[in-house]
């Protein structure tokens, strides 16, 4: 019984979780900041470092 009460509140605080970021990128888009863009080039940024390392000389 303890263990499904713990599955439910993880599954709550996920809800609340991405209910609570859909609001604030919600309301900033309506406001004029865009982040989409900023968070694809960080993304981007990310693998590209990743893919410089692998692709290193070194041993």
């Amino acid at each position: 019984m303890k263990r499904l009460q713990l599955r439910d509140a993880a599954g709550q605080s996920m809800v609340e979780y991405s209910l609570l970021m859909a609001a604030i990128l919600g309301s900033l888009t309506i406001m004029g900041f865009d982040l989409f863009p900023r968070f694809v080039h960080a993304f981007q940024l990310y693998f590209d470092s990743y893919y410089i390392i692998l692709n290193l000389p070194i041993p």
